[in-house]
């Protein structure tokens, strides 16, 4: 076996055997919900973002249930979102809502769930490092 071959299967071994180990991504965190935002997800959220949820688009921006199966980098994105749709009042949709205006979060239910999407990216920002 030539030096070049045997350095490629070196080179390929490593790769394969020892190198996914340490490039493997951080496991996520235990993900808590609070009483009054745990309600607001089963009663305002879960209806859309969960394997039930008619809207596909909405499964694929958030499954609540995958949230704590989520690795560290992306949980972090999926909190981030929480947070920014929340404070930009675009979640629920207006159209859902128009739909349906019992969806609409009050102010309370706005204040609660973009407190805990912050407090979770702080918590995951902080395990990241």
């Amino acid at each position: 076996m030539s030096n070049k071959l045997a350095g490629c299967i070196g080179f390929l071994l490593v790769a394969v055997l020892v190198l996914p180990g340490y490039m493997a991504p951080n496991p996520g965190i235990n993900v808590k919900f609070p009483k009054k935002v745990e309600t607001t997800i089963q009663d305002k959220c879960y209806g859309c973002h969960s394997p039930e949820g008619r809207s596909q688009k909405a499964k694929d921006a958030l499954m609540w249930d995958e949230l704590e199966n989520l690795n560290m980098a992306a949980q972090l994105g999926k909190f981030a979102a929480i947070q920014k749709v929340i404070h930009e009042g675009t979640m629920p949709p207006k159209g859902a809502v128009e739909r349906n205006p019992t969806m609409k979060l009050s102010d309370q239910e706005s204040a609660q769930m973009e407190k805990w999407a912050s407090k979770m990216l702080r918590k995951t920002s902080r395990k990241m490092r």
